[in-house]
Parts: C-alpha cells; sequence; structure tokens
C-alpha cells in the first residue's frame, strides 16, 4: 500500500539515438560550485538501489498482480518485471537490483526454462542480484503474530536456500520493511534472530522523523532487553521510492534524461542540479558518508530497460564531476551500504520501544487498521492454529501420501495473508475476499489432514470430520440427531490442559463417555442464544459442554451414545433462572466471586479467591460504546477509514444499558446474557469454574449505515494506573504505554484518542503498583486499544465507515454478508490477579493461541482412545512452548523434524532456564541421529546468526540436553533413522 502513486499513466520518449549527445566531461557543464555538504568531509558515496515494491495484494489480488489482468485499476505485471529486470542485469554486470516478496519470484521461477534459471543463479553469485528481507511476503508488524512472522519468512528464506544454496550462497542479511505502517519491537527481534543485520523502513511518525532528522539520527541500533538482540536500524529518506521527477519507468509521467543539445527537449543540466540538490539535501542529515538513494517503487521496473538507460546517464553525469558536487554514485545494495556505514561511523543511538503509531499527519493516526476488517483478523487467527496442528499431524504420520493432502497449501495462503495489506484489513474488498478465499482452500487440505491422521492414530473405522463453524453452534456431523457421537479433541500444547468442549446438537439425549478413563461423562445441556441463531440460521438448537482433560501434543476421546428410545436418556437442558433485583448477582467459581448488576448484567466487580488474595477485589465495569467517523472538517480534510482512526468527538457515545436476558447457571460454568439497545449488539460472559480467567464472548453487528460508527468494549476498574498499561508486541515482550507520552521523543498531541490507540495481538494489561494487582485482557485476534483514562482500558472491535480516508484504496470500510453489514463476533478472556501471579497470563495466552481441535464421527468405533506426542521423561514447562513441529525433506530411510522451542517467560516476568533432552522428546521415531541447530528461520546454521560458543554455553551435549534462556527460541532440525515400514512416532 502506498500513500501516493508513484507509476502512472503517461508514456514519455528518449530521444532518438542518431543524434549527438553532449560530451559528459565538457568544460561548460555547469555543476554546483557551493561548499560541500556540511559535517563531511571528502566526497560522498550515493548507493543508488533500483527495486520494486510489489503488494502481495492490496488494489488487485495477487493472481491479478503477477498476470497483470485487471488494467483498469492498475497498469502491469509483476512477471513483467521480474522479465524485464533479468534480461537488463544478463546485458551488464554493473547493475545491481534488489528483489523481496518470494512469493511472486516463486510463481515466476516455476515457469521459466532451465538456461534461465542458471542465469538467475550467475546473478545471485555475482551480486546483481540480492534477495532482500526474503520472506513470502513483507509482512505488517501490527496485527500479525510472531508465529505467523516466523512461518512466512522461513516460508521464503528456506525456499531461497533450496534454489541458490552452495558453498558462495549469502542468505539475506536485510529485514526490508518499507512500507508496513509502523514497526514493532518484537519484528526487530525476531529480525535479529534469523540472521538479519539490518532494519530498513520508510513510515514514522512525522514529528519523531523531524526531530531525527534535526539530529541526523535517521540510523540507529535497535536493542531488545528481553530477546538479548540488536540490528542496525536505517530510517529512509522521503520514503522507498525514487526522488520526485526521476522516475523513469513505463508509468511514470517524468521527464527522460535528454542529452542532446540539439533537441528543444534537452534537460540534463537541469536533470542533474535537481538530484545534487536532492542528494545534498538527503546528506546533510546522515552521519556517515554514505546515503542510500531508493531508485523504484510499486510494481516500478515494468520497462527496466528506459528506466536504467536514464539511470546510467544521470550517474555519468554526476561522477563526471564528482570533484565538483562531492558526490560519487554507485549501483549499490541496502547490505553493501549498511556494510559501508558501520565501517565509516562511530557509536550508534540505542533504541528499545517501538514505532506505534504511525502518523503522516496533525490527525492522519494509522491506528483504524489495527481493527479493520475483524472477521479476517480472526479467521487468519483460527488458520494459523489450523497450520500448527496440521503440521504436527504430518509429521507423525506413517507416510506423508497417505494423508491425501498436505499443509502446502495453508503455509503458502498463510504466508500471503501476513501481508502488510492483508491481515491488516486495508485491501479492497475483493482482494479480501480473494486472501479468505485461499485460506478456506488451504483450510480444507489441512482439515483432510488431520482427520485422516487421527483417524490413523485413533484406529476409527468411520469418517472424521472438523466444524469450522463451532462458534456458531453448526456442525455438520452432528445434525443427525439418531446416531451416536465420537469426539477426538487434540491440545497442541506441549503441556497437559484442561479444556471446555462445546459441541452443537439437536437434542439433548446422549449419554456421556470418557473413552481414556471408561467412565462417565457429565455433560451440561444449554440452549443457543438468538444472537447465535442470527449468526448462522442454521444453527443447532442446542451445545453439549464437557470438560475434557488433554494430554501434551496429543488428543482424548469422548463419545456421546445417543438414546432416543428410553427415559434415561432425556437430559436436563440448563434453564435461565429468575434473579433478584434488589441485590447484586454473584457468581462464584473455584477462583472468581463476580458481581454483576442483575437488570443489566453488567460486570460490577471481581474478587479473586485464591489464597494469599482472599478478599482482594477491584470494580470491572464493561460497556460498549461508539465513536462517530469523521467526515473531515474545517480543520484537516482527513476522514476516518480503512487505515485512519479519526474520531468526529473527543469522546465515545455511550451505547445504552443492556438488558440481562438470562442467568443460566450450571454446575461446570455460569452463563450471563445480554442484549444491547437496538438489538445489534449481543454478549455472553462466562464463569468455569476451574478457569483463571472469566470469559466474555462479543457479538457485533450488522452495524447500522447511518453514519461511520467504530465500536469498542471499554473496561473501567478501580486500579490505580498513573495513565499507563501495557500492550503485547506481537504476542511476545510487552510494552509500556503511557497516556499523551512517547518515550524517547517529546509528542505534540493533536489527535488525542486515535494518538493514544496501540495495536493488541493478544493482551492488554493495567496494573496498580500499590495495591499489587493487575487486570490482563487477552483477545483472540488483533485489535486496537487505549487506555484514555485511569484504570481503564478499550478495544475497538469492530468498524463500519462510509468514506474512504484517501490512502490508495478509494473504496470505504464498509463489509457485508447476506445483504447486510458483517456480523463479527470475538472473545476476550479477563485475568485478575495479584502482579505476583502476572505471570500467569503467558500460560493462559498460550491457551487461547492454541484451541483444541476437535473432529467428530458418527458412524464408527474408536480403537485407541489416547495418545500423543510428547514422550519427555520429565513433564514440560508451563512455560514451554513448541513453536514448530514440523517434518521436513530429508534423506532416504531417515525423519528429520523442524522444531522450534520456545520458553515464553521473559526475566522481567520471573522468567528462569527451562532444560529439554532433544532426543526424548517426541519418543523414538527412529534410531537417534543428532541434531543441527539452525537460525530461526531454519535456513542457515546458528553459527551465522549467533556467537555459538555463548549460546550454547548452559547446553548439556553429552546428553542432548540444551537449555533455552527467559524468552529465548531455538531451532533444530532433529534427525531420526528410520525405514519405510517403521511408523515415524
Amino acid at each position: 500500500m502506498k500513500l501516493a502513486v508513484l507509476c502512472l499513466v503517461v508514456v514519455l520518449t528518449v530521444v532518438a539515438a542518431d543524434e549527438p549527445d553532449i560530451d559528459i566531461n565538457h568544460a561548460d557543464i555547469d555543476v554546483p560550485t557551493r561548499e560541500k555538504v556540511p559535517g563531511h568531509k571528502g566526497t560522498i558515496t550515493v548507493h543508488v538501489v533500483p527495486h520494486t515494491h510489489d503488494d502481495v495484494g492490496w488494489l488487485k489480488t495477487v493472481d491479478q498482480y503477477y498476470y497483470g489482468s485487471q488494467d483498469d485499476i492498475y497498469k502491469g505485471g509483476v512477471q513483467y518485471i521480474i522479465d524485464t529486470v533479468i534480461e537488463q542485469l544478463v546485458k551488464d554486470p554493473k547493475k545491481k537490483f534488489i528483489y523481496v516478496e518470494v512469493a511472486f519470484f516463486k510463481r515466476w521461477w516455476e515457469e521459466q526454462d532451465k538456461e534461465t534459471r542458471q542465469q538467475v543463479k550467475n546473478l545471485v553469485t555475482g551480486g546483481q542480484l540480492e534477495f532482500i528481507n526474503g520472506g513470502y511476503c513483507m509482512n505488517d508488524e501490527a496485527s500479525v503474530h510472531y508465529t505467523a512472522t516466523i512461518d512466512q519468512m522461513s516460508e521464503g528464506l528456506v525456499w531461497l536456500k533450496e534454489q541458490f544454496g552452495g558453498p558462495n550462497y549469502n542468505p539475506p542479511t536485510i529485514a526490508w520493511q518499507i512500507d508496513p505502517f509502523g514497526h514493532s519491537s518484537a519484528h526487530a527481534a525476531l529480525s535479529a534472530q534469523m540472521g538479519m543485520k539490518g532494519l530498513f523502513f520508510a513510515r514514522m511518525h512525522y514529528q519523531d522523523y523531524d526531530k531525527r532528522k534535526k539530529n541526523k539520527d535517521l540510523e540507529y541500533r535497535w536493542l531488545s532487553v528481553e530477546s538479548d538482540t540488536s540490528v542496525f536500524t536505517h530510517v529512509m529518506w522521503d520514503m522507498y521510492w525514487a526522488p520526485s521527477g526521476f522516475c523513469f519507468d513505463t508509468n511514470c509521467e517524468d521527464a527522460p534524461m535528454v542529452t542532446n543539445k540539439n533537441s528543444p527537449e534537452f534537460n540534463v543540466y537541469q536533470r542533474v542540479q535537481d538530484m545534487v540538490d536532492y542528494l545534498e539535501n538527503q546528506a546533510s542529515h546522515y552521519r556517515s558518508g554514505n546515503i542510500m538513494l531508493t531508485m523504484g517503487g510499486d510494481f516500478c521496473y515494468q520497462n527496466a530497460q528506459k528506466y536504467f538507460k536514464n539511470l546510467d546517464i544521470l550517474m555519468e553525469y554526476i561522477n563526471a564531476n564528482t570533484t565538483a558536487n562531492g558526490f560519487k554514485m554507485i549501483y549499490s545494495t541496502p547490505s553493501q551500504y549498511m556494510d559501508a556505514v558501520l565501517k565509516s561511523i562511530g557509536a550508534l543511538q540505542n533504541k528499545t520501544d517501538d514505532l506505534f503509531p504511525y502518523a503522516d499527519g496533525p490527525h492522519s493516526y494509522w491506528t483504524g487498521y489495527f481493527t479493520s476488517r475483524p472477521a479476517l483478523k480472526g479467521y487468519v487467527r483460527d488458520c494459523n492454529n489450523v497450520l500448527q496442528v496440521c503440521k504436527h499431524v504430518e509429521a507423525a504420520a506413517e507416510a506423508e501420501e497417505k494423508l491425501g493432502a498436505s499443509s502446502e497449501l495453508l503455509r503458502l495462503a498463510m504466508g500471503v495473508s501476513q501481508h502488510h495489506d492483508a491481515v491488516s484489513g486495508t485491501s479492497k474488498q475483493h482482494v479480501a475476499n480473494d486472501y479468505a478465499r485461499r485460506l478456506a482452500a488451504g483450510q480444507t487440505e489441512c482439515e483432510k489432514v488431520i482427520t485422516s491422521g487421527l483417524k490413523t492414530k485413533a484406529m476409527y473405522t468411520g469418517k472424521l470430520e472438523q466444524c469450522r463453524l463451532l462458534n456458531e453452534s453448526y456442525c455438520e456431523v452432528t445434525q443427525d440427531g439418531n446416531r451416536s457421537l465420537s469426539i477426538i479433541v487434540y491440545n497442541a500444547r506441549v503441556t497437559p490442559r484442561v479444556e471446555y468442549i462445546r459441541i452443537p446438537l439437536s437434542h439433548p439425549h446422549y449419554h456421556g463417555y470418557n473413552l481414556v478413563t471408561q467412565q462417565y461423562l457429565q455433560v451440561e445441556y444449554i440452549r443457543v442464544s438468538a444472537a447465535t441463531q442470527a449468526l448462522n440460521p442454521n444453527a443447532l438448537p442446542l451445545e453439549g459442554v464437557f470438560r475434557a482433560e488433554l494430554p501434551p501434543l496429543g488428543f482424548a476421546s469422548f463419545r456421546l451414545e445417543v438414546s432416543l428410545d428410553s427415559e434415561s436418556g432425556s437430559n436436563p437442558v440448563l434453564r435461565s433462572v429468575p434473579v433478584y433485583y434488589g441485590e447484586d448477582l454473584v457468581v462464584e467459581s473455584k477462583i472468581y466471586k463476580v458481581h454483576f448488576d442483575p437488570r443489566t448484567g453488567a460486570m460490577k466487580m471481581i474478587t479473586n479467591k485464591l489464597a494469599g488474595m482472599s478478599g482482594r477485589s477491584d470494580k470491572v465495569t464493561q460497556r460498549f460504546m461508539e465513536y462517530s467517523s469523521s467526515t473531515g472538517d474545517k480543520v484537516d480534510k482527513q476522514p476516518s477509514g480503512a487505515y485512519i482512526f479519526r474520531p468526529l468527538n473527543d469522546s465515545p457515545d455511550d451505547l445504552g444499558d443492556p438488558i440481562l436476558t438470562d442467568y443460566i447457571p450450571g454446575e461446570e460454568f455460569t452463563e450471563i446474557w445480554q442484549t444491547f439497545p437496538d438489538g445489534w449488539i449481543s454478549q455472553v460472559t462466562r464463569v468455569y469454574n476451574d478457569k483463571f480467567y472469566i470469559e466474555v464472548e462479543w457479538t457485533v453487528g450488522p452495524i447500522p449505515l447511518d453514519h461511520g460508527r467504530e465500536i469498542i468494549s471499554r473496561y473501567d476498574t478501580s486500579l490505580s494506573t498513573n495513565k499507563t498499561f501495557y500492550t503485547d508486541s506481537n504476542g511476545r515482550e510487552l510494552v509500556e504505554r503511557v497516556l499523551n507520552k512517547q518515550p524517547t521523543w517529546d509528542w505534540n498531541v493533536t489527535e488525542p484518542i486515535a494518538g493514544n490507540y496501540y495495536p493488541v495481538n493478544t493482551r492488554a494489561t493495567l496494573v496498580d503498583s500499590k495495591k499489587g494487582m493487575q487486570l490482563t485482557v487477552l483477545t483472540d485476534r488483533s485489535q486496537g486499544a487505549a487506555s484514555l483514562g485511569e484504570g481503564q482500558v478499550e478495544f475497538m472491535v469492530h468498524r463500519r465507515i462510509l468514506k474512504d480516508d484517501y490512502r490508495g484504496v478509494s473504496e470505504p470500510l464498509n463489509e457485508t454478508a447476506n445483504g447486510q453489514g458483517l456480523i463479527a463476533r470475538g472473545k476476550h478472556w479477563l485475568f485478575y490477579s495479584d502482579t505476583l501471579s502476572y505471570h500467569m497470563h503467558r500460560d493462559i495466552g498460550l491457551d487461547m493461541f492454541y484451541k483444541p481441535t476437535v473432529v467428530i464421527g458418527n458412524e464408527g468405533e474408536l480403537g485407541v482412545p489416547s495418545w500423543n506426542f510428547f514422550k519427555g521423561s520429565t513433564p514440560a514447562s508451563e512455560y514451554l512452548n513448541v513453536v514448530t513441529l514440523q517434518k521436513i525433506p530429508s534423506a532416504e530411510n531417515t525423519t528429520s523434524l523442524l522444531v522450534r522451542l520456545e520458553n515464553t517467560l521473559p526475566s522481567s516476568e520471573g522468567g528462569k532456564p527451562i532444560s529439554v533432552r532433544l532426543d526424548d522428546m517426541f519418543g523414538t521415531p527412529g534410531k537417534w541421529q543428532g541434531y543441527q541447530e539452525l537460525g530461526l528461520a531454519a535456513d542457515r546454521d546458528i553459527e551465522k546468526v549467533v556467537d555459538y560458543k555463548s549460546h550454547t554455553q548452559y547446553d548439556d551435549t553429552d546428553t542432548t540436553t540444551i537449555t533455552l534462556q527467559p524468552f529465548q527460541i531455538r531451532t533444530f532440525v532433529l534427525n531420526f533413522l528410520t525405514n519405510d515400514t517403521e511408523n515415524t512416532f
């Protein structure tokens, strides 16, 4: 996505070849004679970096961009860019080019013949073509989960190694994040752990940029205290496109370089002078004797011959007069530029915070996209969970081909969906639909893998199915109430867990059995809400809810035996109980006592009952409110839109008191149902008997269309928070946010609401340090959040806006489904405790992220009721996470597993080292052959990323026991000798 379209639609003609050109060394060339750039001695090297920025979907779908279709939206195609660039690089060994998006390059590569592929390999080996970033896409940094970032980067980087790897292969060392709309500290740390030495980006809050420009601090070192990493960071000059007037592509309006003095179009003197002025200004704001000149832009180099020809002329003229103008231009790459800077500059300033929010004007805060397209954001998160389970099952399969499908399609769809115009919600509607289509196709393939794999492990004699719409109380396989149900529940965590499983049912006439313990299973039946029936007219009328104890990285099985013909088969359905208006409605569990208003069902107070906290209570209330979207005003014409959040007023409008429609107590859980005025918002609050969280399930929509509305759920507490709250960075470290304050620069607050919104990927926290209590709200998708008052936090859950915000999409954010506005449903989990127990939010967060996978059959019998991957000799820590468990290509009769292990608890939250024995972690899939440690993206040896001796100093190599330091992620390939007839596990 771009702020301005650079490559437009006018074709200009370069002078004919037979007209006389001037001598570039002629004495009468008018060159600058002023003093050289202040603060710089000697000649400044200008690193000219030809590049194209190819969005993996935005205004057009991935396929439309690649093939060049839909010219009415945008002219040109990525395949032609790569064609013409390769042709020019082959012709001239002095030229260089960088390419970024592997999603496009991989497709192009697969269409090439052997000769062309060899030419490209030669260009890569010779340093003319350099892959930068190397991920499948250029991912967003606000709305992505760290596991998805790792996966998409690994997908691209490993593919590059497979095609170009060899003794002379140099993997990408630059994180090229030139277009995302703000930058996270977690992404910087992850980049360093992948082996990236530099991070280059273009978008920064305009006030921060102006300060850094003035102080010559546009280059610094970005540190992560929690992850113990650092990366050289470069803030680009004037975004990432060519200087104004110097875009030479077919779709640009800029004039060519005309050197023929006899032509009325002669302009080379003025063009050279304009460029020298530009370079002089840029160089005056950087410290080293090197500056980087990006020559390119969105989908540029459709005609590389034209672009390079004009660029050559410009460079030749400036280089011919280096002594006078003080500049020497060379074809270069970001990695070459970084090396030159680090050799010529002293100590760099350090930075530890992040770069949110981004604003490009006083009333233009890019904080709306933190929430835009909430259904897509939720779907991406759900598909991430499906993908991890899919890879687990593939790793355990006897032979991959027996599964009838693979994870590849979903891996690639997830790679595309992390793009900074995909999960961000900032594409055109038809493109968002295409992202969802890709995910759905990949999910279908992975469902085949999961059901086939679990069927084999459970020795189930019938057909198993997954139910995608469990959150809408619909499942095709359970519709037939005449059949008994076999239910397999898989746990993707490496620790045992207890979950409450909800199965859509047509009636309550079942007997429940735990097939693992061979004991009766208590099932509570509850009717489906009116809101759910409105969400899905096919929703089944009941849900059966039961408590499931699940093994680590494995499954447990249950059975609902239908008993229609006997009276004993009829089970009571939980009823709504009348409440007394004269006193609070109090719901108690083993952990919490929660007070609700008896008329509205609104939460009023939470008490934590655990030892040491008995009687520790705080007011906690929740309301839905809305901001009316600005359509522009006299102060600024900027409206709210897909990117921009600009409320009409400085405070939200209350959406009225809800009505308590149902109070439904049960033995294992209690539900409070609310409906809000006008009927388009409803909510269910669930208190489970033994859970450390209170579940708040919200349903919002269809939002009325009378004006732009941005809906928030606000929690008010009695906690004293000193105008501070904390948000996660891509699900990793927590970042302190102080109202109206930035940690490294003086902020002139011009948008007090939108400017204080931050991205929340998994959680936000309020802390009362004097009282020693905290409230963490965990989210099931990325959302925008703010703390605008003491002890207060609000989450934007849905948006429907009637104007475009002038950032290129050219359509309003007005999502519809089934002829009406989109309905979004999601969950918040509230975790309230003393600060000594605060670390538990990490464990709870893993439970929310790794939702249990449920597969159901109605026509067979189970032979193996329980099974698990994890075979460790000692139980795993609740803070150990298996980020990746994936079978990868290996030699014949060998099984190789790619395994990423994470210690999820940082030192600041009491994290301690975790030891893991690798050779017995997953049982004996064969004879142990050893392991290799790789960088985080699994494309290079760990020695190329860190100091290996220091990195492994706490490992016990004699027993293959490795140690994960607090908050550390380590990546391994585990090798086992197998044969064709053995099961992998």
